[in-house]
């Protein structure tokens, strides 16, 4: 049996209806996106539900469980056929939380419509647009935060990204994230999409600085792991649209999580991938399209669209 306990400790997270609620990896510190549950039925003893990501982060926690100790290795672990009621009864709990879940974000819609709506546009002056030499494109500012709108497929605001002077960067707690993104001029002002290529990227300041650069239509993503499926939601909307995706470098993880995300996002719809710098396998600290010069964002992008 885990430790519900010993999990919400260990990844900075809280215990609640005997749920461990921890960071979803590759989100905020703050995010409780991540419930952890002990389940005798399930084949190893588990239920993991990432309320703000996909089945592939669910699996990525269990593994992460295994890797810290708190769960039995696959290779450790007996073979477990499930039976017709454990089944039945493990669909049931994922029915039950789902229902939870899409509930708590139904509620929080109200607090994010709220905010947005009551707060004016963003001081160009704010001093994160100021430390990364961006305009305050269709945001908006409450106190010294930053609200970065996050919209659905149909345009629907249904969180925003609140970023402080510091940078830190939080969400409207319950409120949906996972399939969301940040947009900035991919229409017209008669609703027409415009004919201008379009770059999709995991953060506002890496995107804002892209649009500054090359003039082109951008989407932020808001994490690495929702590249592939904001890339997919762009793809059905503009099926012929010129896509490419610009990839945060992330050479200083152990894992390049922003090239390897970025890369499949490229290829699930055959789109041109981007990276802030050519040589991708030296050692060095990593970097996005924010931190380079405009010139080198300009040509970088120009390369990626060429086949380069």
């Amino acid at each position: 049996m885990i430790d519900v306990q010993a999990i919400a400790a260990h990844y900075g997270g809280k215990v609640c209806n005997g749920n461990a609620l921890i960071p979803t990896p590759g989100h905020s510190n703050r995010d409780r996106g991540t419930s952890i549950k002990a389940n005798a039925l399930a084949p190893d003893g588990v239920l993991v539900f990432c309320h703000n990501g996909t089945t592939a982060d669910a699996l990525a926690v269990k593994e992460m469980l295994r890797r810290d100790g708190f769960m039995i290795s696959d290779s450790k672990r007996k073979a477990h056929s499930l039976t017709m009621k454990e089944r039945r009864a493990i669909h049931q709990a994922e029915v039950i939380q789902k229902r939870e879940r899409l509930a708590r974000e139904k509620m929080a819609t109200v607090a994010v419509e709220s905010l947005w709506n009551n707060s004016p546009p963003a001081d160009a002056a704010h001093p994160y647009l100021v430390g990364k030499c961006i305009e305050p494109f269709g945001i908006r500012q409450s106190g010294d935060a930053l609200l970065i709108p996050m919209v659905d497929e149909g345009f629907y605001l249904w969180n925003v990204q609140r970023i402080y002077p510091d940078g830190f960067k939080l969400f409207v707690k319950n409120a949906r994230t996972s399939g969301l993104f940040w947009n900035h001029g991919a229409h017209n002002l008669d609703g027409r999409p415009t004919d201008r290529p379009l770059v999709i990227g995991e953060g506002f300041g890496t995107m804002a600085a892209i649009h500054m650069a090359t003039g082109h239509d951008v989407v932020a993503a808001m994490s690495a792991r929702n590249l592939e499926t904001a890339a997919r939601v762009m793809r059905k909307l503009y099926p012929s649209r010129e896509i490419v995706i610009a990839a945060d470098d992330d050479r200083h993880l152990p894992e390049n999580l922003g090239l390897l995300a970025a890369g499949k996002a490229a290829q699930a719809i055959s789109g041109r991938l981007a990276t802030p710098r050519p040589q991708l396998n030296s050692e060095g600290l990593g970097i996005d399209f924010a931190d380079i010069s405009r010139d080198q964002v300009k040509a970088r992008i120009a390369a990626a669209r060429q086949g380069g």
